[in-house]
């Protein structure tokens, strides 16, 4: 018959079984992000740079930047860059409706309009910088022989913003594309023949019967393209590469002032405050959406 203190350390065992699973899981997520997130929390409050620090200032960092005007005309270049999202949603949702109708070759239109998700951002980004050369390019070209004045797309604002927003609209849509078709293979038929059955055309039943089906993907895509937005950065470096920072977002300012100015503690307090403002809209929108729903 075992003992108490076999049949304790066996329980003590089995309560532990599954921490050694987690143990390897966890290891990575302390190593790769909870810990580099603490350290530039701690950085943001210190003076460091290439050659020295880091060195204890406190809250100067943070001062700085909300008296400064650059970091605030760069956080208001992401806000505007959020005009993307309702044109990607617009397009993928489209894409999704075509294709889930299409009969034949939806697969092969599916395939097609899947693969800018797969394209690297920088293979797309120096692409379409091609198109958008001020002197030769395919886009600037066309509008000369339209007898149409060509655009400065790579220097002058806010044609900077807007062909970087191109380029993650073109990248991003297929991928939501698929969150839409799921959503719309989803849909129960049934509420689609009734609203046939009761008169409904297709207009009125994809409006009153299938968009609002699709809510929990329109809040869930709503979401994840701001938040992506917000933090963009490979479009905006290679697309409109050498443009003045005050042309680009926040992300770009971080870079710079990390890379260029070497100034990392400076750079680090840009980053938190950036989560922080990120976390708030994130929050702010989920809440809106909540109340809509309700």
């Amino acid at each position: 018959m075992p003992s108490a203190s076999t049949g304790h350390s066996l329980c003590s065992r089995r309560a532990l079984t599954p921490w050694g699973f987690l143990a390897p899981a966890l290891a990575v997520l302390v190593l790769f992000s909870i810990a580099p997130t603490l350290a530039v929390i701690y950085y943001s409050f210190t003076s460091y740079t290439a050659f020295a620090g880091p060195d204890w200032v406190g809250l100067e960092n943070y001062h700085r930047l909300i008296a400064g005007s650059r970091f605030w005309f760069c956080l208001q270049n992401s806000f505007l860059y959020l005009l993307v999202t309702p044109i990607i949603m617009a397009l993928s949702l489209t894409a999704a409706v075509v294709v889930h109708s299409t009969a034949r070759g939806g697969k092969l239109l599916r395939l097609l309009l899947f693969l800018p998700v797969v394209t690297p951002a920088i293979v797309a980004s120096m692409s379409f910088r091609v198109l958008f050369n001020e002197t030769d390019g395919v886009i600037n070209t066309a509008l000369s022989l339209l007898g149409l004045p060509q655009v400065r797309w790579l220097t002058q604002y806010p044609w900077t913003l807007i062909s970087a927003m191109i380029v993650t609209a073109w990248k991003g849509f297929g991928y939501y594309m698929m969150v839409f078709l799921a959503g719309l293979i989803a849909v129960p038929r049934e509420l689609e023949e009734a609203a046939t059955i009761d008169g409904a055309g297709r207009y009125r039943t994809f409006w009153h019967v299938v968009l609002p089906s699709l809510r929990p993907m329109l809040a869930l895509v709503a979401t994840i393209s701001s938040i992506g937005a917000l933090k963009v950065f490979d479009e905006l470096y290679i697309t409109v590469q050498g443009a003045p920072i005050t042309h680009q977002t926040a992300v770009p300012l971080i870079y710079r002032t990390l890379s260029q100015d070497g100034e990392y503690g400076t750079a680090a307090a840009q980053g938190v405050l950036l989560f922080v403002i990120i976390l708030a809209f994130t929050l702010i929108q989920l809440r809106v959406q909540r109340v809509r729903d309700a």
